[in-house]
């Protein structure tokens, strides 16, 4: 009896939750300071991660918000337009985390590294969403979608040219830009699956980037 208890407090207050609850608090001030969008995909990122984009309703947000159940369709026409407008952000602050701390690099392979470190580092701490923009596709195109996708690839791609600037490349852009993307994508997926171990039982971004990066820059870049 005891443990269950216990079992149950632990889970209503783990980081996971405490998380939720927060997202959830900050959605509802930023709605009742007017900006209804902003907090209805605060709250639905929320959701996605507890429930996945299976449970995502825009009539459940609504009432987490208290608002009418027709409020939410004011800013999104159906559920796969929100599901546009969470990637599309998603994408943009994976841009964000991926440029982040460039300025204190020394040169572009360095820039190259922690942007493979911002990627698995994003991924990680938003998982759901991180399966939502690779694994969702839409029944039609999204511009908006498009540009924060392509916008984050071009993040790689200005790094990889200034690597070809200074002379470091071994291969062209394009392709030194499919084998880093392809295997730093890969392990963010082996991570969030928790299929990936190193020395630690839950490797940060960082302890994987720092396994990777030579096996990645021998493929492509000059020694």
């Amino acid at each position: 009896m005891y443990t269950a208890f216990t079992s149950n407090v632990n889970s209503v207050y783990s980081p996971g939750m405490i998380k939720l609850q927060s997202n959830m608090a900050t959605a509802r001030k930023a709605y009742h300071h007017g900006d209804l969008r902003e907090a209805l995909l605060e709250a639905a990122e929320a959701q996605l991660e507890r429930e996945g984009p299976g449970g995502l309703s825009l009539r459940k947000l609504g009432r987490e918000l208290g608002v009418t159940p027709g409020a939410p369709y004011r800013h999104f026409e159906d559920k796969d337009a929100l599901l546009a407008a969470l990637a599309a952000d998603g994408y943009r602050r994976l841009r964000n985390e991926m440029v982040r701390d460039q300025e204190a690099a020394e040169n572009g392979e360095e820039r190259l590294k922690l942007a493979g470190t911002g990627y698995l580092r994003f991924a990680t701490a938003h998982p759901e969403l991180f399966r939502l923009m690779f694994g969702w596709i839409p029944s039609q195109e999204v511009p908006e979608l498009c540009e924060a996708g392509d916008a984050a690839f071009a993040a790689l791609e200005a790094i990889l040219e200034r690597c070809e600037a200074e002379g470091r490349l071994s291969r062209s852009v394009s392709e030194a830009g499919l084998l880093a993307w392809s295997a730093v994508h890969g392990a963010a997926f082996l991570m969030i699956d928790g299929r990936l171990k190193v020395d630690e039982p839950t490797p940060s971004a960082e302890c994987i980037l720092g396994h990777m990066h030579e096996s990645i820059w021998s493929g492509i870049g000059r020694r």
